[in-house]
């Protein structure tokens, strides 16, 4: 049976035990693209009766280490691995992935700010819909692969967003736990309308978002972290075999701390263009009243550098990619670690 949403539609088998390939297309017509399909591919690999996960990359197309580490569990994976089902889609908007963007160069559309979608509403939303209608409701658990992209770096760290629901919350700090990355950041409810996992939520399908690495380059050490990850989840949701997962080098989760990217945040901001000096790495721990960035002018010799100071202490959890700056670029965000204790009083409260 075909999955279908406004012009976006594959023809790929879900049901039947096996490995198989294919893709999902859209249509579009505009001035380069007048007569063809827009085709992203799309994977299963369907063992034993257990659960479903749907692992995504390609949300934003200039994001790599995700859409690597989904090609590989393709590339590696057999249908006697699987306890359950996995759907493989690594270039979610290959508009984007084409054009090295973060957004789509077909209408400028944020596919991570497109959710749940509209049908024939233009080829973001209905890529959003494809997903949120079609691919989201097979799930028992979804995974949407990130990275810092082309303008920022980011620590390696499981993305723990907030929903209204208490229960859903734990799950989702048990899922970031068996990730196992070094940090897991804690994200307010509805921080981001419109995003991936807002939907998977409504679609009653556990979620997790990560970050990995940046800088629209691809990290080894962020690879390889996400590809542990992944394993481990897959394995803790039971989608997995254990054995398999140890057979492709998936090695026990250390402990994950976590970060807190809510109110408590220090997102340090330039006010005035410049060229920047960063004085902090990324990962690092900085003291409130600490210079974290230098500014300097970009047509005086003469003028003084301007530090930028941290207003709170924490840990250099985003840092920029680029060093010409303008009033409102964001150089670097500073979170604080958050107790055992503050931790579930988050997960519980009610937005």
């Amino acid at each position: 049976m075909s999955l279908r949403f406004g012009t976006v539609k594959s023809d790929l088998d879900m049901a039947t035990p096996g490995k198989r390939a294919g893709s999902f297309g859209l249509s579009h017509s505009d001035n380069q693209i007048a007569f063809s399909t827009i085709q992203s591919p799309l994977g299963v690999i369907r063992g034993g009766d257990g659960p479903t996960a749907l692992v995504c990359a390609g949300n934003h197309g200039d994001e790599y280490e995700g859409q690597i580490i989904v090609r590989r569990l393709f590339e590696r994976l057999e249908e006697s691995d699987m306890a359950g089902r996995l759907i493989l889609a690594p270039a979610l908007n290959m508009p984007a992935v084409q054009g090295v963007s973060r957004v789509s160069p077909l209408d400028g559309g944020n596919l991570n700010r497109s959710f749940p979608g509209q049908a024939f509403g233009g080829p973001t939303r209905e890529i959003a819909g494809f997903v949120a209608t079609q691919l989201m409701p097979l799930a028992d658990v979804a995974i949407d692969l990130h990275s810092g992209g082309t303008g920022t770096n980011y620590l390696d760290a499981a993305y723990l967003c907030l929903s209204p629901d208490p229960a859903r919350n734990v799950q989702t700090r048990d899922l970031a736990t068996a990730m196992g990355l070094p940090n897991a950041m804690v994200v307010p409810v509805s921080d981001t309308p419109g995003d991936f996992d807002e939907s998977a939520h409504a679609a009653g399908c556990a979620m997790l978002s990560c970050e990995l690495g940046g800088e629209g380059k691809v990290s080894l050490c962020s690879l390889e972290a996400g590809w542990q990850g992944v394993l481990r989840i897959l394995v803790h949701t039971c989608v997995l075999r254990a054995d398999a997962a140890q057979r492709l080098g998936m090695i026990p989760a250390s402990q994950t701390r976590f970060l807190d990217l809510g109110e408590q945040a220090d997102a340090v901001v330039a006010q005035d263009h410049g060229l920047v000096e960063p004085l902090v790495t990324i990962g690092a721990p900085v003291q409130a009243g600490q210079p974290v960035a230098r500014l300097r002018n970009l047509y005086r010799l003469d003028a003084a550098p301007h530090d930028l100071c941290a207003t709170t202490a924490g840990i250099i959890a985003i840092l920029r990619a680029g060093a010409i700056v303008a009033p409102g670029d964001h150089l670097c965000v500073i979170c604080p670690e958050l107790s055992a204790a503050a931790l579930d009083a988050l997960l519980a409260q009610a937005p």
